[in-house]
């Protein structure tokens, strides 16, 4: 055989080789959850001599003895490495769910599994008691919406001026000659004197009150040159004093320059002041409400240049307020609520037509200049006495409150001030009070009122309540959305097509036979 006819070589080849892996530390073993056997540090031997260890393994094997009822069976520890015996869905969601400590239920001992069942069931709890609770405390929230909005676009509030002196001297004696009665009957108002002449409660008050609109002297808006000495209106408060009131039930809007006005004290005509001081009690409230207790209001000695600069703040709602319940939102919509006096629902406007109702029906009258129908007696000086139950406007409120409904406006507007009090320099500084009302600052702040509960909210409530407590996410509702629903329903399939191709098959083999 020549060079060129040799046999082709041959290559052996190992399949013991080929076959083995290339690398052997990747072979994967089973986790092994018991702790390995080391070395026994000192306190092991310590605890070892007190017995502690002892009681301790007998108190956990005493605890896996329990018997568990059917429902808990998932809690006790399986007795193989989880690849012998079939794992269960439960099992397999434990080993995968991203939620905290659901993965302690595969592999852990039975008293590891129940540690962390308890801690997992107080979580679900405390975290759906908080979720639930919280739209129940508060339904609604205030937050401000814009620092910003121009004072220009909210109303200027109505000045309310009223006199320290409660009655005017000149009408006092001039009264006290006509009726042929002293002047300290007059007074003090002593029922029994005066019951047998002609005079009423009303006319008495009217009669004595000082002229308070007769002592403003002057009156400038926005700095003009017309005078708005006609636009103030007499308005009688609660406490029966005659003030003097401008822009009350008007709407007015301005920048910066506001009301300047000029009183006269007239300290000759003090019959019976409320203190010992001569001036004016300056209120800020709404244009379109009445005052009372809680209306802002300051004290302007004679002989003051006094500057009030207001802050406006306004309050507004969003369109989702109305699907709340009066009971829950606690205040009433425009045009929600009517009153049968006032054109304009407001709390004050509110609780002063409550008062005349509880007056009327435990006086059988109403007091002087409230709130009434004309049908609606007036009470006299008999009634007074009846009537002076009610003279305090704090418990008034807090007694009216829970039989009259009577709840804010969910739009309002309020008003606070800083005053700015400085004696006048001059010959007649004693005998003059200048007054100037107006904005603080060009712009103000507006809040707004929102329901609590949104399906936004509801999304942040629940993802961080339930977050901070389970560590739960959307991927956990997906997750348990899927081996609650989704996995056993394709298990499901599966198994019936498969059944259903060894029906075809069987009935294949039948047909052939």
């Amino acid at each position: 055989m020549s060079a060129a006819e040799s046999p082709p070589p041959v290559y052996t080849v190992y399949f013991e080789d080929y076959l083995r892996p290339k690398k052997h530390q990747k072979q994967a073993h089973l986790q092994q959850f018991r702790r390995p056997v080391g070395k026994i540090s000192a306190v092991t031997r310590s605890l070892k001599r007190l017995k502690i260890l002892r009681w301790h393994s007998r108190i956990i094997q005493r605890f896996q003895q329990l018997p568990l009822p059917r429902f808990l069976g998932f809690l006790r520890a399986r007795k193989d490495d989880g690849l012998c015996k079939r794992k269960t869905g439960f099992e397999i969601y434990c080993e995968m769910a991203s939620i905290h400590g659901f993965h302690v239920f595969v592999g852990a001992e039975t008293w590891q599994r129940i540690f962390w069942w308890l801690l997992i069931c107080t979580a679900v709890i405390l975290s759906n008691v908080i979720f639930l609770t919280a739209p129940k405390k508060g339904p609604t929230i205030y937050y401000i919406d814009s620092m910003m909005k121009p004072s220009s676009e909210i109303p200027f509030p109505a000045v309310t001026i009223c006199s320290l002196n409660a009655i005017s001297k000149e009408k006092l004696q001039k009264r006290a000659k006509e009726l042929k009665v002293s002047e300290e009957t007059l007074k003090n108002g002593a029922m029994e004197e005066l019951s047998q002449t002609s005079l009423t409660w009303l006319s008495l008050l009217e009669d004595l009150a000082p002229p308070i609109c007769e002592q403003i002297q002057s009156c400038n808006w926005e700095n003009g040159l017309d005078s708005c000495l006609g636009d103030l209106k007499p308005l009688w408060t609660s406490d029966n004093r005659l003030c003097c009131s401008f822009n009350h039930q008007q709407l007015r809007y301005t920048s910066q320059l506001g009301v300047s006005l000029v009183l006269d004290p007239r300290k000759d005509d003090y019959a019976s002041s409320r203190i010992a001081s001569v001036g004016f009690e300056v209120l800020i409230h709404e244009s379109q409400t009445v005052t009372d207790a809680a209306t802002v209001r300051i004290l302007i000695p004679s002989g003051s240049d006094t500057h009030l600069m207001v802050r406006p703040f306004s309050t507004r709602f969003t369109s989702n307020l109305a699907a709340l319940p009066i009971e829950q939102r606690r205040c009433f919509l425009p045009d929600e609520r009517r009153l049968w006096f006032y054109s304009t629902y407001s709390l004050g406007n509110c609780l002063s037509e409550c008062r005349s109702r509880k007056i009327l029906r435990s006086c059988g009258c109403v007091p002087p200049h409230d709130p009434g129908e004309s049908q609606w007696p007036i009470c006299d000086f008999k009634q007074e006495p009846c009537v002076r139950a009610y003279d305090d406007i704090s418990e008034q409120i807090t007694s009216v409150e829970s039989n009259c409904t009577c709840l804010p406006p969910c739009k309002f507007h309020r008003y606070q001030f800083q005053s700015d009090v400085s004696p006048i320099q001059g010959s007649n500084s004693t005998n003059e009070v200048r007054l100037q009302v107006y904005y603080d600052l060009a712009i103000s702040e507006e809040q707004l009122l929102v329901v609590y509960e949104t399906w936004l909210a509801f999304i942040g409530t629940f993802g961080g309540v339930n977050g901070l407590f389970m560590g739960c996410s959307f991927v956990s509702v997906f997750e348990l959305i899927f081996f609650t629903c989704v996995r056993p329903t394709c298990n499901w399939l599966t198994r019936q097509q498969i059944l259903w191709r060894r029906r075809r098959k069987q009935a294949k083999v039948g047909l052939a036979h």
